[in-house]
């Protein structure tokens, strides 16, 4: 049997979420869709609660497997999937009732290999709520029309929000693209997003917003950061740049520019024992930066430029830490190394 869309729910640790992430999926104005939950080894229970909407609705498919991380999880749910075009949903957010009906009329209007849409930001502390729009169009134009990513090259340094969007399963076979693998989460979106951002022939993208991305539970991984996560996904990401001779400038300065923000998120958690450690890490990351596209490239803005000079020391790495973690202020996140 095969269906318009799967829908892939990587599921570890998230009774206290995922009834309602569940409830959003299975409640879409799109009917023809398979619900394929991947249930990573949790603790909780997570496992009965899929349990009991699989009793209630046949299009949930329950997949148990020993803990491997989200990337293990969303590959093993690739593998099965019968759709035409594939999602993801984190078990911890939920989704506007018409999201699949609407992205999937536009894929077909077009015969588009991605559509991304907008999300909002959802926060729920302390019994108040806290919905943002992401309004990337304040700040850029964003095309209306199918696109390759040279034409559009900022969705390179936006949030990878891969879960904003439907591929065509398709699509994804023909260019043999997955997830990478490490422990955890181990942002492991990064590489997913331009690999297919790269290789999709027709991107279509509207401002409309479905997808509601929570940023407030304790135990997500965007509270932690392994600083390693940044820097080997960052390395990936080159090795699939130069496997597949991508080499436009203005892709990479859109990854520099990325790479940026990873240093910004390391600097502005790490704690005095970490620096020598993150120093190595982001002076091998700033040495593979094409300096001329540092210092010519139009995309690239001075608080960047300067970031790349200063750096490259180990006091000026000290000096560019304080800066960093006096304009977060106090931050909820913290670093390890493991």
């Amino acid at each position: 049997m095969s269906y318009k869309i799967s829908v892939i729910v990587p599921v570890y640790n998230v009774e206290n979420y995922l009834s309602k992430c569940i409830e959003s999926i299975i409640n879409q104005s799109l009917k023809d869709i398979e619900i394929i939950c991947i249930n990573d080894g949790s603790k909780d229970s997570s496992k009965e609660i899929l349990e009991k909407y699989q009793s209630e609705d046949e299009r949930i498919i329950i997949l148990n497997k020993s803990n491997a991380g989200y990337g293990a999880a969303c590959n093993y749910g690739l593998k099965l999937a019968k759709g035409e075009y594939i999602a993801i949903v984190e078990p911890d957010d939920f989704i506007d009732s018409n999201m699949y009906n609407d992205l999937y009329n536009l894929a077909k209007s077009q015969n588009a290999d991605i559509v991304k849409s907008s999300y909002y930001e959802y926060r729920d502390e302390n019994k108040q709520k806290d919905i943002k729009k992401i309004n990337w169009t304040n700040d850029y134009e964003m095309p209306n029309y199918p696109f390759k990513i040279e034409e559009c090259p900022q969705f390179l340094y936006f949030h990878p929000s891969i879960w904003s969007c439907i591929y065509k399963n398709s699509f994804l076979k023909t260019n043999n693209i997955n997830f990478v693998e490490p422990k955890g989460a181990g942002w492991a979106d990064n590489p997913f997003q331009v690999k297919t951002l790269c290789s999709a022939k027709k991107i279509l993208y509207t401002d409309k917003a479905y997808y509601y991305y929570r940023i407030t539970n304790p135990n997500s991984s965007s509270t932690v950061v392994n600083i390693n996560n940044p820097f080997d996904r960052s390395n990936e990401i080159h090795e699939y740049l130069e496997k597949n001779n991508i080499k436009n400038e203005n892709l990479l300065a859109h990854l520099y520019k990325r790479e940026f923000s990873y240093i910004d998120i390391v600097l502005s958690c790490i704690t005095p024992d970490m620096i020598n450690f993150a120093y190595k890490k982001i002076l091998n990351l700033l040495n593979r930066m094409d300096k001329n596209i540092i210092n010519n490239n139009q995309f690239i803005n001075s608080y960047e430029k300067q970031t790349f000079e200063n750096c490259r020391s180990l006091d000026g790495l000290i000096s560019k830490m304080q800066e960093v973690k006096q304009r977060s202020g106090n931050i909820a996140v913290k670093a390890i190394m493991t």
